[in-house]
Parts: C-alpha cells; structure tokens; sequence
C-alpha cells in the first residue's frame, strides 16, 4: 500500500512539475520570447523528447481554441516562437514610438513619466527592452516638469466617469492670477489634451451658453461628482472630436468662420493645425492660398499673430480689424524701444 501512494504522489509531482513547464514555456512565448529545446530541457533537467511533447502540447491547445495564434520554428533564429495572424500586443518599434510622443507631451510631473515609460518598456519583448531603455535614457534625464507638478491621473479617471455617466461635479477652481480657489457646480461633457495640458470642457450651470467653458484641469483644487444627473437638450450641438477640430489654443468662444490670406511656406501645415479649414482659391501661380476655417472663440488670433507677415485676415470684419490693432500695438511697441535706443546712443 505505501508503494502505490508513493508511486501515486510521484505521479502528481510528475503532473505538476510538467503543468509548470508548460505553463512557464507559454508565458515566455507570449513576452515574444523565442524558445529552444536544449535551453529548456537545461533549465528543467529534463530531455529534449520531453520538451518536445510540451511543444507540441501547446501547438495542439492553441489549435484547439482557435485563436490567431500559432507556435512556428523559426529556421533563422534556430528557435520556437509564436506567431500571431492579427498581433493585438504592441510591437517594439510601436512602443517606442508612443513613449516619444509621451515624453514630448510633459503632460505629467516626471515621477508619474517614469512610471508609465517603464511600464510601456517592459511590455516589449524583453530581448529589445534594454535597447528602448537606452534610447530613452537621455530624454528621461533632462526631463522637465510642468510649474504645476501635480500629479493628475486619479482626477482625470473620476473626471471621464463623470462625463460618461453625464453626472454634475462641484470643483473649486483656481485661475492663475487668482488669489484663492471658487466654487463651481458644472456639467462635465469632455476631456482634451492641449499643448501640455489636459483640459475639462463643461457647460456652467448659471447661465446657458450655446458653447461650453474650458477649464484647465490642474487648476481644480477638488473635485466632488455628485449624485444628480443632467441632461443637455442641444448634445447634438457638441461633440468632443468635432470641438477639438475648432479650438485653438484652449479659448472658448463662438463658433465663427475666418478667411485669411496665407503665403507662407507651408500650406499642408495650415491644413494640418486646423483641421477644418479648407483651400478657397490661390493667386500668383500657388504661391498664396486663401484658407477658410470654422473655429470656436478669439484663440485662434494666437496662432494667426505667430505666423507674422505671412497670414492676413480677411474676415469676419471684426477679427480683421482685432488682428490690425494688435499689429499696430506690437510696431509701437518696437518703434519706442528703437526710439530709446538711439536716444541713449545720442546722449554718449
């Protein structure tokens, strides 16, 4: 009797120790990780048959549940390694792409940075992880917070819930040149990232305005979503993708179109910055495109006043004549600080 329970437990360890085996081989395919019979049955001291019958143990499972993968010898590499039809992991070179664009972004105080680069980096294939690391090595280092230095990402998570879930928030707001925080009771209807900041965009609840408010979100000092649900009767009238084609620099404001004269060098980028514009008609051979935009608000003055000599605004009537007594304070401004100049050079 105590021979067959010892046969029997043997058995099981036998069991188990092939279930991990198996299990641990599976995982490291997923990672990307390529496998070969002599290194496995090194490190589980067993044969390279035995390893064989767990590979082909795996190839028959992944036939049987029918999914876009499948386990290859990969004849180059000398190496065992799965191969998806449709991989719906991120591939190495997509992953440093996105860690790119989210350093550049400074959309987070660089504790939070850290964290989420290395997340993304250990989701690569571990053979490339270093590699990423390395390259991001640098960009790391000299990172530079926001003035804010505020951490944001349990805000923006209660703040999406709000939104969907179409429920008022009760913040207090602190604008920049403010001395003390206000309370506000908002319906929120959508989250933007901008030119280094995430924005709330939400309609006021004492007064109705056809256009949201938009509120930069370190700037909430706390945040209350409330029980009450509201409903907004003109929806149709705001949608989140279609309001980020129309804003400029995070200025609200009604919604308008603009003509302007372009001859800078770049007419793709025009198109580029603002998605909804559309080319009117050229003159002198292509050389100037007069474009046409809707746009919500007096933001867009910003971007028209950085392209300097190359853009003229054509209408409305009232941001042509905005944009001409902007230009005419900026030449004053200029004028008198040369006037001075050579009044001091004068004087010597």
């Amino acid at each position: 009797m105590d021979k067959q329970i010892k046969v029997q437990v043997l058995e099981m360890n036998a069991q188990q120790h092939q279930t991990n085996r198996v299990l641990s081989m599976y995982d490291r395919l997923q990672q990307g990780q390529l496998l070969t019979k002599k290194a496995e049955a090194d490190a589980f001291h067993v044969s390279e048959k035995t390893i064989q019958r767990d590979i082909e143990s795996i190839r028959k499972y992944l036939e049987t549940t029918k999914t876009n993968k499948f386990l290859e010898y990969d004849h180059k590499e000398k190496a065992y390694k799965l191969e998806m039809d449709d991989n719906p992991h991120l591939q190495n070179e997509e992953i440093l792409a996105i860690v790119k664009v989210l350093i550049e972004s400074r959309a987070f105080p660089k504790v939070d940075m850290d964290r989420l680069i290395n997340k993304l980096t250990d989701l690569a294939q571990l053979a490339d992880q270093d590699f990423i690391k390395k390259l991001m090595l640098n960009e790391k280092h000299l990172y530079v917070d926001l003035q804010h230095q505020k951490s944001l990402i349990p805000l923006l998570w209660e703040l999406a819930k709000a939104v969907h879930t179409k429920r008022l928030i009760k913040v207090r707001y602190q604008r920049e040149r403010d001395e003390q925080d206000a309370e506000r009771i908002l319906k929120p209807v959508g989250l933007i990232f901008s030119e280094y900041y995430f924005y709330l965009i939400a309609y006021q609840t004492t007064r109705e305005l056809d256009f949201p408010t938009i509120y930069r979100v370190d700037r909430i000092t706390t945040c209350t979503v409330m029980d009450k649900h509201f409903e907004l009767p003109y929806s149709d009238r705001f949608q989140e993708g279609e309001f980020r084609k129309r804003i400029q620099f995070m200025h609200a404001g009604e919604l308008m179109t603009i003509t302007f004269r372009f001859t800078g060098p770049s007419p793709q980028a025009v198109l580029d910055r603002l998605p909804t514009a559309r080319i009117v008609s050229k003159e002198d051979d292509g050389d100037v495109v007069v474009f046409e935009a809707e746009v919500y608000g007096h933001g867009i003055k910003m971007w028209l006043l950085s392209q300097g000599e190359f853009v003229e605004v054509l209408g409305p009537e009232e941001l042509r004549r905005e944009m001409g007594e902007s230009v005419t304070r900026m030449s004053v401004k200029y004028e008198n600080r040369n006037q001075k100049k050579l009044a001091l050079e004068f004087k010597r």
